[in-house]
């Protein structure tokens, strides 16, 4: 994907209020693109899209723990509980990279806002 169209994707996520981070792994992990200045190493996002495919019942972000509440080939939805540091959802892309954000407990509950992602990775 190019940085254009994830910029257009990050657009598109921020219509909605809380949208924390955005950030593009390519099939292997890496990350490709990121929506702003935040740490995220290599072996997070590497260990983020291994949980994703494995199908695990937690990812970790950012030293928080969020299960994971919906789980497919091309949608995730998890959820900090406890801490309050919100959700984790993913889409795969038409491009097939994977599409992630940090989202606050605010504007959308968490399916919707895997909808929602869904919605714009595919537009």
């Amino acid at each position: 994907m190019e940085e254009q169209r994830f910029n257009q994707l990050v657009n598109a996520l921020n219509e909605y209020e809380g949208v924390e981070k955005v950030f593009l792994l390519n099939n292997e992990g890496d990350l490709v693109f990121k929506s702003g200045d935040f740490p995220l190493t290599s072996e997070e996002a590497k260990a983020i899209l291994n949980s994703w495919k494995a199908k695990e019942p937690a990812l970790t972000f950012q030293n928080y723990r969020f299960v994971i509440l919906k789980n497919d080939e091309i949608q995730l939805a998890a959820k900090n509980i406890g801490a309050g540091k919100g959700n984790i959802i993913g889409s795969i892309t038409k491009e097939g990279d994977y599409l992630v954000a940090h989202t606050r407990d605010e504007g959308m509950i968490l399916l919707e806002w895997s909808i929602f992602i869904n919605k714009v990775a595919w537009s």
